[in-house]
């Protein structure tokens, strides 16, 4: 015989949970600002987004900040600098092809290692299966005025760009992975790894 829920029951379980809803509907709509130092783009995908599309979201989301090509062309860059309109810098974007032995594909080898021990083991086995698909690394590195104005604004406009165009996961500094959806599934405290 099963045992069967009852009304009140029911509503004393909405009534346990909706603080916990609520507080992660809030990180949902209004996500904390990235921690300063670096985050990471793992991305499947081998394509890449035109600095010139990067830019006009940028744009549509800023109106001030700029994002310059440093390295490479429009369609086929390896290097972005992200500043206010008055050239102070917020971040660099790099792109990382993950090929044998390329830096890319050392930066990948050193986040499959620092895997080993962390917790939750479940989300460290899921990020190592994930690691072994990625194609390129987008990272990108705060500059000193990234806390200063739309700076951490900027970076999400190019982050998100990307994200959304490559999917994937990411890793932060002091944050560890989160899974395509941004869920934090593997906690790293500041300093098990740094990107190459």
């Amino acid at each position: 015989m099963r045992p069967t829920v009852t009304r009140p029951v029911l509503t004393g379980l909405a009534a346990f949970f909706r603080p916990f809803v609520q507080a992660m509907n809030r990180f949902v709509a209004h996500p904390p600002k990235p921690a300063p130092g670096w985050l990471c783009l793992l991305t499947p995908s081998a394509d890449i987004v035109p600095a010139g599309e990067l830019a006009a979201r940028l744009a549509a989301r800023t109106g001030s900040a700029r994002l310059c090509i440093e390295a490479g062309k429009d369609a086929q860059w390896d290097e972005l600098l992200l500043t206010h309109a008055d050239w102070r810098g917020i971040a660099r974007v790099e792109r990382l092809a993950v090929e044998d032995d390329t830096p890319g594909a050392r930066a990948l080898d050193a986040m499959a290692a620092s895997l080993a021990g962390a917790r939750p083991a479940a989300g460290a086995d899921w990020v190592g299966s994930y690691v072994a698909n990625v194609k390129a690394i987008y990272v990108f590195r705060a500059l000193p005025a990234a806390d200063e104005g739309d700076g951490w604004e900027a970076v999400a406009a190019v982050r998100n760009t990307l994200w959304s165009r490559l999917d994937g996961i990411l890793q932060a500094e002091g944050g560890g992975f989160t899974n395509e959806s941004g869920c934090q599934v593997v906690w790293q405290p500041t300093g098990e790894l740094r990107p190459q």
